[in-house]
């Protein structure tokens, strides 16, 4: 019973993720008329920001919620003025190729960052087995 109770609020809570993240999908293609391929990767940094703040520094988890949110502002801010709004009067195309940039670019930010952060534990880690 336990289990089937932890599966429903389990699937419960991926479903919301996935429901909000359809819903940025179609308020951003109502608003612009363009698919922003960057949409999973917005989602991506947001759980980094997170991940960053509530565990990897040990801040509070209101805290770090907070400060996310507000990043994730800062970032929509610095996306909307950086990729969508100069490309507001062309075509369709190049705010695609725009979107699809800018996904590449948050994806490889955010490999890289981590991929630091690793490389630093790993090398604290092989000091202290020596």
């Amino acid at each position: 019973m336990d289990l089937a109770l932890q599966l429903l609020f389990t699937g419960i809570g991926i479903g919301a993720v996935y429901a909000l993240v359809a819903l940025g999908f179609v308020l951003i293609f109502r608003a612009t008329n363009v698919v922003n391929f960057a949409q999973g990767e917005f989602s991506m940094v947001a759980a980094y920001l997170m991940v960053v703040f509530a565990v990897d520094l040990g801040w509070p988890y209101w805290l770090s919620f907070l400060i996310s949110l507000a990043g994730m502002a800062l970032l929509g801010v610095i996306f909307n003025l950086g990729v969508y709004y100069p490309l507001r009067h062309r075509s369709f195309l190049p705010v695609i190729i725009a979107t699809i940039g800018a996904s590449i670019l948050l994806a490889n930010s955010v490999l890289a960052s981590r991929a630091s952060l690793a490389n630093a534990w790993r090398k604290r880690h092989e000091r202290t087995q020596r």
